[in-house]
């Protein structure tokens, strides 16, 4: 489904706009807000991310020693 909508460009961005081929534009803007979409969310997960870790209290060990630690336990 679509949907017709009114939007205001900046000049900048009408001129961008302009070379695009009349029939392809809204699959341009279209793309365009599906990228900045994904990149606005994974900026905003990481910005939880690093949220949570601040709230985190640091735990001892490494990696490695989980790992083996856990093959240990559990043959």
């Amino acid at each position: 489904m679509s949907h017709r909508v009114n939007i205001v460009l900046a000049d900048d961005n009408w001129e961008l706009l302009r070379v695009v081929p009349k029939g392809e534009r809204s699959e341009a803007v279209n793309q365009a807000l599906r990228q900045w979409m994904r990149a606005k969310q994974r900026q905003d997960a990481f910005q939880r991310l690093l949220s949570l870790r601040n709230q985190l209290s640091a735990i001892s060990g490494s990696a490695e020693d989980w790992v083996r630690e856990d093959r240990d336990n559990h043959p």
